[in-house]
């Protein structure tokens, strides 16, 4: 395999072991409630979009065999022609189990600006998914990215993941933090399971992340817009979005109101727990 996909990245919690005494739920209600009381006093705690070439994490949690990886080259190919080819673009996947059972995410070793380049890179890509994947592993990556230079987007992309409370949890801390430091996380996720669904509905309610669900196969038309109007985001910003217009526009400046809730509800808890038990 090449060299551009020998990074690993694992959840943030198994590479740095934890250094608080309170769990992740309680760490992120503290959080929460330090950003509403911050935006009630009129401080803005989140940086503005980094000047300079867009950076984008992209994320697919899809067998390499899948349609689903077919539009995720298709996507990539939209932000370049959008952004002009001013762009450059990282490309994560989920690989060989951890010790743990658990699927690993995979990185590109270096940023693409290129669209050849990176169909190339995700055609030498092994994912064999349809297994046990988190989602916290994605978004603990693109927080260890955003340390150099903060990345524009984070897409992540699947149509099952499989955290548990606690995951989700340190998911949620990893897309606020991503958020405060002028990233925005959108969520897509690819037909109409139920659990997965719930689980991304809870990011989005106490990160602020875009969600959004569609099946390829009878919403097409809808994907396609929405996934154009990512790529505007993308290349261009806010702006770009209101310069593009429609439908899916309206829609995604929508998600750029949401502020994420200042208290996480037990019943979502309790749901969320209940759907991973089964």
């Amino acid at each position: 395999m090449s060299s551009d996909l020998s990074k690993r990245a694992g959840p943030l919690a198994e590479r740095e072991p934890a250094k608080h005494a309170e769990d992740s739920a309680s760490r992120l209600k503290h959080e929460l409630m330090a950003d509403a009381l911050g935006r009630v006093l009129g401080k803005d705690s989140e940086n503005p979009a980094t000047p300079g070439t867009p950076r984008v994490l992209l994320a697919l949690a899809n067998h390499r065999h899948s349609r689903g990886w077919e539009r995720a080259k298709v996507l990539q190919r939209q932000m370049f022609d959008a952004a002009g080819h001013s762009l450059e673009m990282k490309f994560a996947f989920y690989a060989e189990d951890d010790e743990k059972g658990v699927r690993r995410c995979r990185i590109t070793s270096r940023w693409i600006a290129d669209p050849n380049d990176m169909a190339a890179t995700m055609d030498r890509a092994e994912c064999n998914c349809g297994c046990y994947i988190n989602i916290r592993s994605a978004l603990a990556q693109a927080v260890k990215e955003n340390a150099n230079r903060p990345i524009r987007a984070v897409i992540i992309v699947g149509d099952a993941f499989h955290d548990d409370q606690d995951s989700l949890d340190e998911a949620a801390l990893a897309a606020n933090q991503l958020r405060r430091e002028g990233t925005w996380v959108f969520l897509i996720q690819q037909g109409d399971d139920p659990v997965t669904a719930r689980k991304l509905q809870y990011l989005q309610r106490v990160s602020g992340a875009g969600y959004f669900k569609f099946d390829p196969k009878t919403q097409q038309q809808q994907f396609a817009e929405m996934l154009e109007i990512v790529s505007a985001y993308a290349a261009g910003g806010e702006e770009a979005v209101k310069a593009t217009g429609g439908q899916a526009a309206t829609l995604l400046l929508e998600h750029f109101k949401h502020t994420p809730m200042p208290i996480i509800e037990q019943r979502d808890r309790v749901r969320v727990d209940r759907d991973i038990k089964k």
